[in-house]
């Protein structure tokens, strides 16, 4: 572990996926000391980065990211060797990979590290002290989590990434918050440009990916099952119609934040705060269509992939729960949830993360807001 608070932080990236590869090949490129971690059944993935010492780092020039190959001092399947030494470590997973990675790394986590569940997705941090204590880590880590990821990407190769985006005033929330200042100081180092979120209830209500994916999926199904994904997503999937139906569910959105003492930022605004400085414009949200961050990329080639099977069962459905406790109207939401269980046959509202599952059933607003603000 770095011996001064002014060292580069020794970074531990958990995940081999885009944006794990991405996160390693970019802080490899900047000179970090990066460990980058899979679970065993997907060793397959970090294959070509352990035998090619690192990723190649291709960012887009507007991205202001350094082009070339990041070093992974350490590529491993052994959670107890990327963490060892690990001042911070970035969980770069799904909502539904959590408490199993939760259950391996917690026999290894140590009392002075930093976890960053990115994304973390409704009730990240939260969630994820419990487990850590339910598999026995004796004093937990600091928490926090990303309201998005920060990095937009895919791998195009296998030890290879193309970043086409970065998020700038990207917002990190610390469970709990009253440990935010120091947290967030540390995780400055290295991404200069993450700004500190009031707590994990903000982050829980930010997730631009649960504003975008679902109406734009659903609104586009047909399509989707035609032709398998070949069209531009954000592009020719976001009409004026479409645009209506997303900006009316992030207005519903906004109206939750506003009753359990959140001051929430539009799907519009954030694009301007992320990506401004990659040419960001429009007069609403979908006009990212004029952005080189999302011009490019493609629906998904079925119905049944994570913009719906992880965007509506973490976002949506919880979203949902909170509206009815505050007793605030989100038709939208609730009409995208039940077409959602209807395209993919299953129900979300069952599956998904309740508030029962997170911990907070039963709970009033206020205690809620204690809960987040000073922990368990």
């Amino acid at each position: 572990m770095s011996d001064t608070a002014n060292a580069l932080p020794t970074v531990a990236v958990m995940g081999g996926g885009h944006a794990a590869f991405a996160h390693a090949a970019d802080l490899g490129t900047r000179g970090f000391d990066v460990r980058l971690f899979e679970v065993p059944a997907l060793a397959e993935t970090i294959a070509g980065a352990k035998e090619a010492g690192g990723i190649l780092s291709q960012p887009d020039p507007t991205t202001g990211l350094i082009a070339g190959f990041g070093q992974v001092k350490l590529v491993t399947t052994d959670p107890a060797a990327a963490l060892n030494g690990a001042d911070v470590a970035f969980i770069v997973v799904p909502a539904f990979a959590h408490r199993s990675f939760a259950q391996l790394i917690a026999p290894h986590v140590r009392p002075e590290q930093i976890l960053v569940l990115s994304p973390g997705n409704f009730g990240g941090a939260v969630m994820f002290a419990r487990w850590l204590k339910e598999f026995g880590c004796q004093t937990l880590p600091h928490l926090a989590e990303a309201q998005s990821m920060i990095y937009a990407c895919r791998k195009d190769g296998p030890a290879s990434v193309k970043i086409f985006g970065y998020k700038r005033g990207l917002r990190i929330a610390v469970f709990p918050a009253t440990h935010t200042d120091p947290v967030i100081a540390r995780l400055r180092q290295v991404f200069p440009t993450l700004e500190a979120a009031p707590n994990v209830l903000w982050t829980w209500l930010s997730n631009p990916n649960a504003i975008i994916h679902p109406p734009v999926t659903i609104l586009n199904a047909g399509r989707i099952e035609q032709t398998h994904g070949d069209f531009l997503f954000y592009v020719q999937g976001i009409t004026p119609a479409v645009r209506k139906v997303m900006d009316v569910l992030d207005a519903e959105r906004i109206a939750l934040g506003r009753a359990l003492g959140l001051t929430l930022i539009s799907q519009h605004e954030l694009g301007v705060i992320f990506y401004g400085h990659q040419g960001y414009v429009g007069e609403a949200f979908p006009d990212k269509a004029r952005n080189p961050v999302y011009h490019a990329i493609k629906a998904e080639g079925e119905l049944d992939s994570r913009y719906l099977t992880e965007d509506v069962p973490y976002g949506l459905v919880p979203w949902e729960e909170l509206a009815r406790l505050t007793g605030v109207e989100m038709p939208i939401c609730t009409s995208l949830i039940n077409i959602a269980n209807s395209l993919l046959g299953r129900d979300f509202r069952a599956t998904g993360q309740t508030l029962e599952r997170v911990g907070l059933a039963g709970l009033s607003i206020a205690e809620i807001q204690k809960l987040v603000e000073q922990g368990v």
